[in-house]
């Protein structure tokens, strides 16, 4: 990332920025009330999307944890199908396919890939912890925002899933994201750490008072039009990124990146839309429904159990009095033993059943998908059922899940590939992949069961014929051997390690063969010095003729 950090004050770059934002959220004014109702019923820790400061207020409680549930379960299922990090959940390849089926390139695309992997993990990024947060917002609003930053100081890489409250972005005419802005606020001593002390006079002032009043700063960034390759400074960088404060609408620092830092996934977007729907848009209806359903059983057992007394009067009933078990209430009979006091019965009923209530929940857990998403506790279940149930997830995914990937999940991987490039974090590529092209590959869960059906094809495909090729051995020529391995090892996501190539197997096999000549050869010669051997003994034992 080049920079430029010299502060102005009263810049026009930073009334820009501020004028963008307001711009930029007032497309999306529309959701904002959806977002807020899907957030007070189902992801409770967001909000705020209208408000000044959205860290500052209050989180509102609802009354069932069914519609939390349902979408934390879909929120994990997203992450462990998608970005497991207990599994090699992706991988790279050429646009060449015969490049990809070059031994030396499948080893060297196995090793970027093992380097990039261990750039997500603990000890480098908060990769999975954040990507956690963002499947979460997916599954709840449909719309995600993450951003990662090189820290070389710290040699490490911050990936940091922001919430839509702070975030606005606009897309370009093929519905790509191409401008974001950030808007957030930092008590002064936060500032001074971020920013290096690089900040108006004012808000140095305040940190150096020890004040605790929040600053509101931007962070703006949008395409370059002036990019240039191989240029010097922001002029060489695709993307311009921008730092201004409210105070004094000062810029703080001017910067620019080679690919966008930015990463806004969507779960279901119209064309030319620029925010999405997600699952919990599906389900706000019923978790609406089922909120107000609990909320009136709880009022109709709460007048049951405490209901209200009638009193002639506040001298037979003082002020906020209440009844006591084994209280005495003076006044409450007269001395003709008529009583003075009454409850209100509310007899009426507010005719909710349980089923009524349960078929809420369910709604919400169908907008969740949570049968196929929930397999605890199930028993007994079949290697067949349990590949049924990953092939129907595929089904109900494959639009969502190939969205996310492309605008989400592919990105952050090439992106991670040109930061350890540029750093020489990378081995470098054979001489012949110069210039090729390079595309992530999905090898993860849900990627795994697309390609396990072609696996267990093969397998049945082998287990038809073994029987067959014993009455007939044509029907084993027709197998192409080194074909059938590269199937199975692509269904099972084997190491390219693991295997040989083509070339070092044939080389084996021929010489297995002629050692196996050889040994033949030497077992013929044996065999014929036996029998000369013999022959002459049989010879020597002959009686000679005469004699």
């Amino acid at each position: 990332m080049s920079e430029a950090s010299a502060i102005r004050e009263k810049a026009p770059e930073a009334e820009l920025v501020m004028r963008r934002w307001q711009e930029l959220k007032s497309d999306r004014s529309m959701h904002e009330g959806t977002w807020e109702g899907i957030a007070e019923l189902i992801r409770p820790q967001r909000g705020g999307f209208s408000s000044d400061d959205p860290m500052g207020r209050q989180m509102l409680k609802p009354l069932s944890s069914a519609p939390i549930s349902a979408q934390s379960n879909f929120a994990a299922g997203l992450y462990g199908q998608l970005s497991n990090p207990a599994n090699r959940w992706f991988g790279l390849a050429t646009e060449d396919d015969d490049l990809n089926a070059w031994h030396p390139a499948k080893l060297w695309l196995d090793a970027v890939t093992s380097r990039i992997l261990n750039s997500f993990q603990a000890a480098v990024s908060p990769f999975y912890s954040a990507t956690t947060q963002i499947f979460s917002d997916l599954a709840a609003f449909g719309n995600g925002a993450q951003y990662d930053e090189v820290v070389t100081a710290e040699r490490k890489i911050l990936d940091v899933t922001l919430s839509l409250a702070e975030v606005c972005y606009d897309i370009d005419g093929f519905g790509r994201v191409w401008e974001v802005v950030r808007r957030f606020q930092l008590r002064p001593a936060a500032a001074m750490s971020m920013f290096k002390g690089k900040l108006p006079q004012k808000v140095i002032d305040m940190a150096e008072k020890g004040s605790t009043d929040k600053i509101t700063f931007y962070h703006h960034v949008f395409k370059n039009d002036d990019w240039r390759r191989g240029m010097l400074g922001t002029k060489g960088k695709r993307w311009l990124s921008r730092y201004a404060c409210e105070v004094e609408h000062s810029l703080l620092r001017e910067s620019g990146y080679d690919e966008m830092p930015f990463f806004a996934p969507r779960w279901d977007v119209e064309t030319g839309a620029i925010y999405g729907t997600g699952p919990g848009f599906v389900a706000l209806a019923s978790a609406r429904a089922h909120n107000r359903m609990d909320d009136a059983t709880l009022r109709a057992a709460q007048m049951a159990a405490d209901p209200a007394v009638l009193a002639p009067d506040k001298g037979d009933w003082p002020l906020n009095g209440r009844i006591r078990p084994g209280a005495v209430v003076y006044g409450g009979m007269n001395i003709r033993g008529q009583r003075m006091l009454d409850v209100l019965n509310q007899t009426g009923g507010i005719n909710l059943t349980l089923q009524e209530k349960q078929a809420k929940i369910e709604e919400i857990r169908d907008a969740f998908h949570f049968t196929l998403m929930n397999l605890a506790g199930r028993t007994g279940m079949t290697a067949t059922e349990v590949m049924t149930i990953n092939v129907e997830r595929a089904r109900l995914w494959a639009p969502y899940q190939g969205r996310v990937q492309e605008e989400f999940l592919a990105p952050k991987v090439m992106r991670r590939f040109s930061i350890l490039w540029r750093a020489g974090q990378l081995p470098p590529p054979p001489e012949e992949m110069g210039g090729v092209g390079l595309q992530v590959t999905y090898q993860s869960a849900a990627a795994a069961a697309a390609k396990s059906s072609q696996g267990a094809s093969t397998v049945q495909l082998l287990e038809t014929l073994m029987p067959l090729a014993q009455i007939d051995p044509r029907a084993a020529d027709r197998l192409d051997a080194d074909g059938v391995v590269e199937v199975l090892a692509d269904a099972y996501g084997t190491p390219a390690k693991v295997l040989r190539s083509r070339d070092a197997a044939d080389g084996i096999a021929e010489a297995r063969a002629q050692q196996q000549q050889q040994a033949m050869a030497l077992q013929a010669a044996q065999s014929g010095a036996g029998a000369l051997k013999d022959l002459a003994s049989a010879a020597g034992q002959m009686p000679m003729e005469g004699v």
